[in-house]
């Protein structure tokens, strides 16, 4: 009955990317960001409302158009723990696309700062083709409990 709610639920939100919420149901957002003022942005969700262990990853203008959408199990994404030391912590996670396109998001911030940074690198056939910055003060992120959700992916049958 639970299931059966959260995918009527899902049907019913599924054009609901507007104004900087393009992940169905709160508490899914991993990662999250704007760019260009607030125009646009960028989320990253544990799909745990649909079947599987699935993420999306959204592309879209803040007025509600969705330009990009992937949705993927856990097990086929590549993440980026960072290492943690010196001075720089960063974590990224990649999705992957069958035409050969990568779009990866990723935070990083100097130890001690309050400040985080991001932003999306996107690969093509693994040559960069372009780096968005996020809005200054935007990211908001999940990265480290993400990567461990996608690792229990990877390993479980």
């Amino acid at each position: 009955m639970k299931r059966a709610f959260l995918t009527a639920l899902a049907v019913m939100t599924s054009s609901a990317a507007t104004a900087g919420a393009y992940c169905e149901l709160d508490g899914s957002e991993m990662f999250s960001c704007t760019f260009n003022g607030g125009a646009k942005g960028v989320e990253v969700c544990d799909a745990f409302w649909m079947d599987g262990d699935m993420a999306s990853y959204g592309f879209f203008k803040t007025s509600g158009e969705v330009e990009k959408e992937i949705i993927t199990d856990k097990a086929s994404l590549l993440y980026d723990e960072g290492t943690g030391m010196g001075t720089m912590m960063s974590e990224s996670v990649t999705f992957q696309t069958e035409d050969g396109y990568g779009y990866e998001v990723y935070w990083w911030a100097e130890q001690g700062d309050a400040e985080v940074s991001g932003g999306i690198t996107v690969y093509k056939d693994g040559s960069e083709i372009a780096d968005l910055s996020c809005d200054p003060g935007s990211v908001q992120q999940s990265l480290g409990a993400f990567i461990m959700m996608i690792d229990n992916a990877q390993v479980s049958p």
